[in-house]
């Protein structure tokens, strides 16, 4: 990672005496020619308030980000990193409309900037613009020097689940799954999906994966909630009452464990 603080100090300068000195009467000033240009070193400012942005966004201080990263845009406003950053910073503060357009400002200056497309295509899908999620989704699938095919294939299909498009959904949440197996966002949007379908045993399939796998609490209160819904659909009521309380335990502030005592209280 770039180093956060300035390496840039006061302009330094040399001192020649030499025998033409004598002759004029003045010093002449050698500046080293390593130092970087005042142009460059506004950049290296511009680069280090971006990086020192990033590291308070992965620290999850978004309002302080969000000002490191505002100034590193504008001393700086044709850097895509920067863009796509900034972008993300916005959208933690709920700023939409300009997070949106950092983030394509980002993709204007440099059109294969695979991060990006990333971005772009979860934050569509945040904005239920899922025809827009699903190109930009589409342009890292045909990209093969993208590294995390995965991520694509699962956001396309989440996009065509959210359409209506069933069996273009399955295929593309699959193919993530054959990328890397262990991607629970896919195996999550699967289960959901085969239950829907009423493919019940399908569906208790994928969002196993997902409570077995040491991912965040809610995505696990969330799988648990839809398999004790499948398990009441089948009449088995012991059963049921355990995945939902495991779904309050996981998870006891979040939005499945309130549903799931409601069923509770139902079903005890």
């Amino acid at each position: 990672m770039v180093n956060r603080f300035d390496r840039v100090g006061r302009l330094a300068m040399t001192l020649s005496l030499g025998a033409a000195l004598v002759q004029t009467g003045c010093m002449t000033l050698v500046v080293d020619p390593n130092l970087p240009s005042e142009a460059q070193q506004k950049l290296n400012r511009a680069n280090a308030r971006r990086d020192l942005g990033i590291d308070y966004l992965a620290k999850g201080q978004n309002a302080v980000a969000l000002r490191e990263l505002v100034f590193a845009s504008e001393s700086n406003p044709k850097d895509p990193k920067t863009q796509l950053w900034l972008g993300e910073g916005y959208r933690r503060q709920r700023h939409d409309d300009k997070a949106l357009a950092a983030m394509l400002r980002a993709v204007d200056l440099k059109p294969d900037y695979q991060a990006a497309h990333n971005n772009l295509s979860a934050f569509y899908l945040q904005l239920q613009r899922y025809e827009d999620a699903i190109t930009h989704a589409q342009i890292l699938i045909d990209d093969p020097l993208y590294s995390r095919p995965w991520t694509a294939f699962s956001n396309r299909g989440r996009a065509e689940y959210s359409l209506g498009r069933i069996e273009q959904a399955r295929a593309s949440l699959t193919m993530a799954l054959e990328f890397r197996p262990d991607f629970w966002p896919a195996s999550l949007n699967l289960g959901i999906l085969e239950h829907e379908a009423g493919n019940t045993m399908q569906a208790v399939k994928y969002l196993r994966r997902v409570i077995k796998d040491p991912v965040g609490h809610a995505p696990r209160a969330e799988a648990s909630f839809h398999v004790a819904q499948i398990l009441v659909s089948m009449g088995h009521r012991e059963k049921a009452i355990k995945y939902f309380a495991a779904a309050v335990k996981t998870d006891p502030e979040g939005p499945w464990a309130e549903e799931s005592r409601d069923y509770l209280k139902f079903l005890r």
